[in-house]
């Protein structure tokens, strides 16, 4: 497959040299790249060892996943009455797949500066180095997409004919060209406008929004959209669906195999969807290009600090943490717990790639959980929740925001620079656990419980106050159990394979288990306000004795970190 797509990127080469590129250099890096890149595992098995799994069977996981998931989005062609919407939504759906594969795979391949010790001190241009990373990354997207299009390409030759099939074939290369395309292109705009940190801290938000967007049309589009309402839907009444390159990519069929529909403005779409890739491709030789080494440079050897506005954000930042613990915190051991916590956090691009999305996955859960059922509108689903008192659930599910930033605040790939937490005279560790415990309850548990209480008030009214302040105090005393008998580390200290054992499952469970009973407890107690009320005091005295047991921790009680 790889000598296929070499040899017809060299069908571009007179186009590639107008460009500024050198054909032959380009060559030659792609076929290494290539080599190398056969050699990485890929997508959800990149974690997965050679020892645990081998490379054929990773490659036939990775293929069969691929193909159910183009099975799926394939029924798409058969879900509405008009060809030029089904192909619309279709390719909509796939560009966002093949948006998604780059961002969570390609990233770093992108602004990857491994081989720019190997290039920069040879003759090899801006352009030459861009387009070979682009074009990397098209032959590795372009594979996936041609496995995942596979069953639409069959499934179309049954709805259109056999003429349709190297049709659609051509439509699934203009979406995935311009996927790559325009990801891309984002990111060198980005490489041109923002500083190095602000470059990385846009993509890392960037990604966290996506894999949010991703996770909540997983489970909230199949209750929003149903069969009937999918096949009712008429995309070519509405100006804004012309803007969006999915109509422009099914054009081309409406123009071809339907052309008694077809209209200037669909010939003109069809004709828009061919030249891009290619125009894209162009605007990013000649103008995006041109000082992308340099930028590479700025990236592998900046950590931000070059930029002054970085710079009085950070500080900024910094001056809040130090205030908040000089406010809550007077011990000083407890109080550097606190502050290198919450610091080699604000810093840790890792640590808020798997704790912000966690954020937004309680409310997608909730509000999954309310919508789902048969035989009710929105309107009527939603009467019925505020009527009830389902609203103590989503008290409840905060818990995994705070599982999620206790299992993540002990790991770091750094972890041997934890070092210091040996060296230094430290006769009580628990003093730095209580000052991490803290941080991570002050400045993420209880902001989000406060954001989630609002949002609680402002539905279901002042009654439910005293079941925001019992679910608070009960989930904190979940976090302590959790921080007690399964996250026995210091902050950012352990390293993060450590999180792929499974040792403490019955412990979790159990834990869980505890906190599912409390929680039953508190959905038939809510009857009597003043329970509510009475129960606060005991669990209140139960969390500061559990954290005043949690301040008298060990070494012994610590697991240490081989340096």
């Amino acid at each position: 497959m790889d000598k296929i797509f070499l040899k017809c990127i060299t069908w571009l080469n007179p186009v590639l040299a107008r460009m500024g590129v050198d054909t032959m250099q380009l060559g030659r890096i792609l076929r290494l790249k290539l080599m190398i890149d056969n050699r990485r595992p890929k997508g959800m098995f990149a974690r997965t060892s050679n020892k645990q799994m081998k490379e054929g069977k990773m490659q036939w996981l990775t293929t069969i996943m691929t193909l159910v998931m183009g099975v799926l989005i394939a029924l798409v062609l058969v879900m509405n009455n008009a060809p030029y919407v089904t192909h619309t939504i279709y390719f909509l759906i796939f560009m966002v797949l093949m948006a998604l594969t780059m961002i969570s795979d390609f990233t770093s391949v992108l602004i990857d500066v491994r081989d720019h010790y190997i290039l920069l001190p040879r003759p090899v241009n801006d352009r030459t180095i861009a387009v070979s990373r682009i074009l990397h990354i098209s032959i590795y997207v372009l594979r996936l997409a041609l496995l995942q299009g596979l069953p639409a390409l069959i499934l179309i030759g049954f709805i259109d004919g056999p003429l349709a099939v190297p049709l659609f074939f051509v439509e699934i290369l203009q979406a995935t060209f311009l996927s790559i395309l325009l990801v891309n292109m984002v990111y060198l705009v980005l490489m041109k406008l923002a500083s190095p940190q602000g470059f990385k801290d846009v993509i890392s938000y960037f990604q966290i929004g996506f894999s949010i967007v991703i996770f909540a049309g997983y489970y909230l589009m199949p209750k929003l959209i149903t069969r009937s309402s999918l096949g009712e839907i008429s995309l070519l009444e509405h100006w804004w669906a012309y803007l969006l390159p999915p109509m422009w990519i099914s054009a081309l069929n409406e123009l071809v195999i339907h052309p008694e529909r077809a209209t200037l403005v669909t010939a003109a779409l069809a004709v828009l969807g061919l030249a891009l890739p290619l125009a894209g491709l162009w605007f990013v030789a000649k103008v995006l290009a041109p000082g992308f080494n340099r930028k590479l440079a700025v990236l592998a050897t900046s950590d931000g600090n070059s930029n002054s506005q970085d710079n009085k954000m950070q500080t900024g930042r910094f001056n809040l943490i130090d205030k908040a613990a000089n406010l809550l915190i007077k011990d000083p051991v407890e109080n550097a717990g606190f502050r290198i916590t919450l610091k080699l956090a604000a810093r840790s691009r890792d640590f808020k790639m798997k704790v912000y999305p966690s954020l937004a996955y309680v409310p997608i859960y909730f509000v999954y959980f309310s919508i789902n059922g048969d035989g009710t509108t929105l309107s009527g689903k939603f009467s019925s929740l505020q009527s009830g008192n389902s609203y103590v659930a989503l008290i409840y599910l905060c818990t995994f925001v705070l599982a999620a930033v206790l299992t993540n605040i002990t790991m770091s790939d750094k972890y041997k620079s934890s070092w210091v937490y040996y060296a230094l005279p430290i006769g009580e560790p628990g003093k730095i656990l209580s000052g991490m415990y803290k941080a991570v309850v002050s400045f993420y548990f209880f902001p989000y419980c406060v954001v989630i209480g609002i949002v609680t008030v402002a539905v279901w009214g002042f009654s439910a106050v005293n079941d925001l302040i019992l679910a608070f105090l009960v989930s904190v005393i979940y976090g302590m159990l959790m921080a007690l008998f399964m996250v026995k580390g210091l902050p950012f200290s352990k390293p993060v394979q450590v999180k792929q054992s499974g040792g403490r499952v019955t412990v979790s469970l159990l834990v869980m288990g505890v906190i599912a009973v409390i929680g039953y407890v508190h959905y038939f107690a809510m009857k009597w306000e003043l329970l509510i009320w009475i129960m606060i005091v005991p669990l209140l005295i139960i969390n500061l004795a559990m954290f005043h047991y949690y301040k008298k921790q060990t070494w012994a009680n610590i697991e240490l970190a081989e340096m």
